[in-house]
């Protein structure tokens, strides 16, 4: 159901565009005159049922609350990722971000995550080879524990429980 959901406007569309690719065809062989009614109604019908498609993918998830990406996908999502910070912001989100970077001492010492989540729940794993950690950073603002970690290069994973209108920030040098 969900993928139906999901992609039934992009299905829709591929019906179609090979409808009208045949029709075309069909009139190209066969002269202009030799179009039957019939093949008129189908196309209606087509289009009827792609506005249904539509209106189900626009209308089932705001009537159910659920969410219907598919994984890997994100709604209003956006990801700036600047030499001294990692920010993320998104209204949904069926995926995780990550980035390895190359920090020395003073900036594990700086190691400062921002988080704000409307709903569900915000993940920060870190991993440094066989050393990880993972971290709740819902709705946090706080300077990072990373007494387990040695300078060089360190994975950071954000990960999301149906989260929802998230902004995070990993900042890790001063500006």
């Amino acid at each position: 159901m969900k993928v139906f959901i999901t992609f039934g406007p992009v299905i829709g569309v591929g019906i179609l565009a090979v409808y009208v690719c045949a029709m075309r065809i069909f009139v190209y062989v066969k002269g202009g005159d030799a179009i039957a009614p019939i093949y008129k109604r189908i196309y209606r019908l087509l289009i009827m049922m792609e506005l249904a498609f539509c209106a189900i993918a626009f209308l089932v998830p705001r009537v159910t609350g659920e969410s219907y990406l598919p994984n890997g996908a994100t709604r209003g999502g956006v990801v700036v990722n600047t030499k001294s910070a990692f920010r993320i912001s998104y209204k949904e989100s069926n995926r995780g971000y990550s980035d390895t970077l190359e920090l020395d001492e003073e900036d594990l010492g700086r190691m400062r995550v921002r988080c704000s989540c409307d709903e569900g729940r915000v993940y920060l794993r870190i991993q440094q080879e066989e050393t990880w950690k993972e971290v709740d950073i819902t709705n946090t603002d706080s300077l990072l524990d990373m007494t387990d970690f040695c300078p060089g290069r360190i994975t950071f994973t954000m990960v999301n429980e149906k989260g929802r209108n998230v902004d995070f920030e990993l900042e890790w040098m001063e500006t």
